[in-house]
């Protein structure tokens, strides 16, 4: 009796490894860019309607910490990312499937804050007189601090301003240290803006050097290729630019390649 006993729990723990593993493989890594955090939990919904099997986690971070871990050989099926560069850099690597790179969103960036901005006053102006600190996103790590950079450079403010930025690992946090105070004026993107119950003022910069492109593309070393084709298609579908204008983002000019 106590063998039979012993027989029968070992067949529940095996099973229930079974089960643990097979769910485990069902799961669709994908390697987002943290200022797409809130439309993919609506993404994410409106895909299981349409593909109920395919489990979708993911994985959020600046775009350039997401390549570099792909890089390293972490676990990814899909790579959305909110920088064209970092996925240029992954392809010439063969790290991803270069024939399923798509365009889905554009975004642009604003200059943020709680308050209203006055209508009589340009980006500039308020910048360069401003005495608090403004939030932007690391720019030798974070793709919105690079394009940051770029774009202050242009008008001749970097430097003058530097005593006065301070730096987030990635686009969400800078919204954070808008939204809790810690810093008075924060660059950051239109969709995060748009979706910001806090935020009340909001400024396009100018000289940005065109909008901010987010490409997707599936992982080389995936082995759901087929899943990630999928939950991308979707994205940059109807359904998926639909939901994206949702939060803010305008549709990519470009074609799926």
């Amino acid at each position: 009796m106590k063998k039979m006993i012993g027989m029968i729990s070992i067949v529940f723990l095996l099973s229930g490894c079974g089960s643990t593993s097979a769910k485990k493989d069902s799961e669709l890594l994908v390697s987002t860019a943290s200022s797409l955090t809130e439309v993919m939990k609506q993404m994410e919904e409106e895909f299981h309607q349409v593909e109920p099997d395919i489990e979708l986690s993911f994985n959020y971070g600046s775009s350039s910490k997401l390549r570099n871990q792909i890089e390293q050989g972490a676990p990814a099926d899909l790579f959305l990312s909110a920088s064209e560069k970092d996925m240029e850099l992954l392809e010439s690597q063969e790290l991803i499937d270069s024939e399923s790179k798509a365009s889905f969103a554009e975004n642009r960036l604003v200059l943020a804050s709680l308050e209203e901005f006055p209508a009589s006053k340009d980006f500039a102006e308020i910048v360069i007189n401003s005495e608090e600190t403004i939030a932007v996103g690391e720019p030798d790590s974070v793709p919105l601090g690079d394009y940051t950079k770029q774009a202050l450079e242009s008008q001749a403010l970097w430097k003058p301003l530097e005593g006065l930025l301070i730096y987030a690992k990635d686009a969400r946090q800078v919204v954070t240290y808008i939204e809790s105070g810690n810093a008075e004026l924060g660059i950051i993107y239109s969709s995060d803006a748009a979706i910001s119950r806090e935020i009340n003022g909001t400024l396009e910069m100018p000289e940005q050097g065109g909008p901010v492109v987010y490409p997707g593309a599936v992982v080389a070393a995936s082995e759901k290729q087929q899943e990630a084709e999928a939950f991308l298609e979707f994205v940059a579908g109807p359904k998926g630019q639909a939901i994206l204008k949702q939060y803010g983002f305008m549709p990519a000019l470009e074609e799926k390649k």
